[in-house]
């Protein structure tokens, strides 16, 4: 990657090689032969003056995009959005996967000896802002037409956003534009609230300033190539070959954690998850692993690849189905990343115990799949079946039973079971337990408990034991309560669902937003100045007037405080930080 913040004035201070522009064209002629194809014609057909430079301008965007953006050459090519009408961005492309957004805005240099100008870089910068703040009637049709996918990563805390500016000139920029550069990428972390030592690669927003030299690196690296998995040993397998061929078996925690060390992440260029970096989930598949690497068998669902291509070696037919050594071609683990990523992280604590896990593993083969259309659709269904949440197992606790039959005696109904039908919205009197822990987090009014909430609320059900459940459901909290704080949160979420609905999204982007992504912290401040919530004994019906009112005096504080404080900073991201909310509740 090209960060802008590892780039030196003297980069960009020597003469371009003799060969710039020979490479600059040969550049040019490879990336267009490889994209152009799928990169929309509009304002560029072939026979024009310039189509060769235009295509090729075109097609960096799209190599920039397949690069940093962790998907294939097609949507690559498909999410160039460059035309007369493109605001200053030239492709984009959401990848739900690596939860990454990479905006590009790309220059084909002939002569190979340009580098950017601070012109061209104060443009892409306010192209970029203009984007977060969702101005996409600005963009070209392309762009617009992704609006939903941007949206949701721009209101997410945890969605990376790399603004790439890709050109086939010398590597750096002068002194003024560079320094301009890095102190953009300064603001959009410190407005993001990303900790100092976060590594670069994991900063919420990127800048990178790719040369000529970075795409001929990229291209001769080869660093996205297919993934061949050679002389994979499976035991006691078993095979189909209707309506598609397939192998399963057991597979050793060795050869997975050499798969990992080998190709990491690019094992999962199908996968629509991913891996999910530090969870809860990871985490006990790492300690599972470690403490009974004899057991992980049963405790762990398994893996599912898919593959071009299946080898079996030949003296399989000797050893009958106990054991058999396979060659995959092309492969890409679409279920189970999670559990190979945690295998690859815990090698050197396992040491010699990796060979004793054992891993279920079944490979499947789809050596005529156009438009990866099997592919796509068994991916969905590994990875969108039903799965068992830590919140099912709160069912089964003693308080929850409890609360349940506190309450069937003010005739409410409490849903513990997760179900598909939203039994809330047809029966007032019946409350489910995930609007029970929203309500009565927020009448914690702590700051921790708030964000978590927001960023990771399955984090209440993972230890039933741990303060962050105690501090929500515990024998303190009566039937009566759950009831109580319920009926007013659900006034409350009304009454912020019509404030966001007389705001013009368009032209005040950003108090939807705090409007939005301050949900939580706003039922806080107002369930905590509701008198006796926390100690009556008795039902009290909500005074909507009252909460009205106090709403609306906490939103507009709320939103001047950060106008005023924090011009800059990203909702999300600020209300899934516990400082910035106690800093709210001091201030606000």
């Amino acid at each position: 990657m090209a960060f802008v913040s590892d780039l030196r004035v003297e980069d960009n201070a020597s003469a371009a090689p003799a060969t710039a522009q020979v490479i600059s064209q040969r550049l040019g002629s490879a990336l267009r032969a490889r994209y152009e194809g799928d990169i929309h014609k509009r304002e560029c057909q072939p026979g024009q003056a310039d189509y060769d430079v235009k295509m090729a301008s075109r097609a960096l965007a799209a190599f920039t995009m397949f690069q940093l953006g962790g998907i294939d050459d097609k949507d690559a090519a498909e999410s160039v959005c460059d035309s007369s009408h493109d605001g200053g961005i030239d492709g984009i492309c959401v990848n739900h996967n690596d939860k990454t957004v990479v905006v590009v805005q790309s220059k084909f240099n002939q002569a190979g000896n340009g580098t950017w100008t601070r012109n061209d870089f104060l443009a892409f910068k306010d192209s970029c802002e203009k984007l977060q703040e969702e101005r996409y009637e600005l963009f070209d049709e392309i762009l617009q037409n992704k609006s939903v996918d941007i949206n949701r990563a721009i209101n997410s805390f945890d969605y990376k956003f790399i603004f790439s500016m890709t050109h086939t000139g010398k590597k750096g920029a002068s002194e003024i534009v560079l320094r301009d550069m890095q102190e953009w990428q300064e603001q959009l972390n410190a407005a993001a609230f990303t900790p100092a030592d976060t590594p670069k690669e994991e900063w919420a927003f990127q800048v990178h300033l790719v040369s000529s030299e970075d795409l001929l690196h990229w291209l001769q690296a080869g660093s996205r190539n297919q993934v061949d998995l050679k002389s994979v040993e499976i035991e006691r397998y078993g095979f189909i070959d209707t309506p598609h061929k397939a192998f399963y078996g057991i597979v050793s925690g060795d050869q997975i954690a050499e798969w990992w060390r080998s190709y990491s992440q690019r094992l999962f260029t199908k996968n629509i998850r991913n891996i999910l970096g530090k969870t809860d989930v990871n985490e006990e598949i790492k300690k599972s692993a470690l403490q009974n690497p004899n057991m992980f068998w049963f405790y762990n669902n398994g893996i599912t690849l898919l593959v071009k291509e299946i080898v079996p070696h030949r003296r399989n037919a000797a050893l009958g189905q106990e054991r058999g050594v396979f060659d995959f071609n092309d492969v890409s683990i679409i279920n189970g990343a999670q559990t190979v990523s945690s295998i690859g992280a815990i090698v050197d604590a396992l040491g010699d115990n990796i060979s004793t896990l054992k891993v279920s593993a079944r490979f499947i083969a789809l050596d005529n799949d156009n438009d990866d259309v099997i592919a796509n659709s068994i991916t969905k269904a590994n990875n969108f079946q039903n799965r068992v949440l830590g919140r099912d197992f709160a069912s089964q606790q003693p308080d929850q039973h409890r609360l349940s039959r506190e309450m069937i005696l003010e005739g409410y109904s409490y849903q513990l079971l997760r179900t598909d039908e939203d039994f809330t919205q047809s029966n007032s009197k019946v409350i489910d337990l995930d609007e029970a822990l929203n309500a009565l987090a927020c009448a914690t009014k702590n700051n921790s408990i708030i964000a978590t909430l927001k960023s990771n609320r399955g984090r209440f059900f993972d230890n039933f034991e741990g303060s962050l459940y105690r501090a929500v459901f515990n024998p303190r909290v009566s039937g009566v309560r759950v009831i109580n704080t319920v009926t007013h949160f659900r006034v409350i979420e009304r009454l912020i669902s019509d404030i966001m609905g007389n705001i013009d999204k368009a032209s005040q982007s950003r108090k939807y937003l705090i409007a939005t992504h301050g949900n939580r912290f706003f039922s806080s401040v107002v369930l905590g100045n509701v008198q006796g919530l926390e100690r009556i004994t008795e039902i009290m019906s909500p005074d909507e007037r009252f909460i009205r009112e106090q709403l609306l005096s906490i939103v507009e504080r709320t939103e001047e405080y950060i106008e005023r404080e924090y011009p800059n900073a990203y909702p999300a991201r600020f209300f899934a930080n516990p400082n910035k909310i106690q800093e709210l509740y001091d201030n606000v």
